[in-house]
Formats: structure tokens, sequence, C-alpha cells
């Protein structure tokens, strides 16, 4: 099916500004896109208009928060508490804590929570795309699904577990211990830099997925 290509120019738009919040103006706008600059003003302007991008200084480009009620109708697909879930076992582990949901081939990543008391943190940002089947976040998800001919080792003894790890995958360093949460296309994990006490942060992982539940 062939796309509208305004409409996808200007999605594309939308997710530029957003990604370099308030600090690219219309010209720089058009460099990084590699489109005409008027293409762009047009697009830019229409958004303005349409209220979901502002110029506070009249030069860069903000997401407004006109967005907002887009965002909450994505959260009605995902559990009211994970934020507070997340939260608490981010504190409980001190370590970084992530929600990604599978949508298509990939997984992406809809929460996170970092805790107070690391002076270095590791990011997964939300949004953060990668194929299911990869790291540990990609294994757990992959294993919400019906088990396949031919799996991977790692989903393979990702099942047997009831959780998957990974090393030096996504990042240099980083280490993810997810596992999937029960009758969902969802995987919650924690995160850190070189090791991960997986004896300690598994039971809290578990606990944290039955609160999902509820």
């Amino acid at each position: 099916m062939q796309s509208l290509q305004t409409l996808e120019r200007g999605f594309l738009v939308l997710e530029t500004i957003a990604k370099h919040q308030g600090k690219l103006t219309i010209a720089q706008l058009a460099q990084q896109l590699e489109m005409n600059r008027t293409v762009i003003y047009r697009l830019v302007h229409t958004l303005v208009e349409m209220g979901y991008v502002h110029l506070p200084d009249q030069q860069h480009l903000s997401i407004s928060a006109k967005i907002l009620p887009l965002y909450r109708g994505f959260e009605q697909s995902i559990p009211a508490q994970s934020q507070t879930v997340l939260e608490q076992l981010s504190e409980q582990t001190q370590a970084v804590t992530a929600m990604v949901l599978a949508e298509g081939n990939e997984c992406v990543v809809v929460k996170t929570a970092c805790h107070s008391s690391s002076f270095l943190q590791l990011s997964y940002r939300l949004g953060t795309r990668h194929p299911i089947g990869v790291a540990a976040a990609g294994i757990a998800i992959a294993c919400t699904y019906p088990e396949q001919n031919n799996e991977d080792q790692e989903i393979q003894l990702a099942r047997q577990q009831g959780y998957a790890f990974s090393q030096n995958v996504l990042q240099l360093g980083a280490v993810g211990l997810f596992i999937p949460v029960p009758n969902r296309h969802l995987a919650i994990g924690t995160m850190g830099f070189h090791e991960i006490e997986i004896e300690k942060h598994l039971p809290l992982l578990k606990q944290a997925a039955l609160n999902l539940m509820f």
C-alpha cells in the first residue's frame, strides 16, 4: 500500500523535533532531515497551527503539551500502576528498571525508572526499539509468545529458567535481567553496569510482575 508522503513527512518532523526538544531551528531541522526548507516550513507551520509544536523563542522548535492526550491514549494499553511498580523495584534493587512492550517484530521501551542514590546511571531511553529476541528484554518478550520451531538457544533457556540475562549486547558494559509479564506481551527488568545480582533481583522482579497483573 502506498503511503501518503505529506503525512509521513509530518510525523518524521514531529519525531525529530521531539528527539531534539528545544534545540533545532527550522533551518537545522531541514538540514537534519535533508529536506527542502520550504517543505519543512510548511509542515512545521501546520503543526504549529494545530498546536502540537511551538516556538517559545520564535526560533527553536519544541513539542507542546497537546501531545499528552495521545500518550495517555497509548497508556491505556499498559497496566495503570506500571510507573509506581517500576519505581519501587528500582529502589529495592538500586538499579535502573524498565518495561518493554512488543510491537510487531520489535520491543519498545515504554516505562523506565531510576533510583536516586547513584551518581552514574545507565540510560534505557523511552521509545528505544530493538528486535524481539535481542538482549534480555527482547528475549523475555519472545517468551510471551508460543514456542516456535528452531528457536534460538537463548530463548529456549529463558523459557526454562523463567528469565533472560544478557551482557554487552545493546551497550558495552551493560547487563540486563528481564522476565516476561504473565498473559501480556510485556517484560520488565533491571539493568546495570558489568554485573547484576540475579539471585537478589529475581524474586523482586517476579513480585513486580505479579503486581502488574492487578
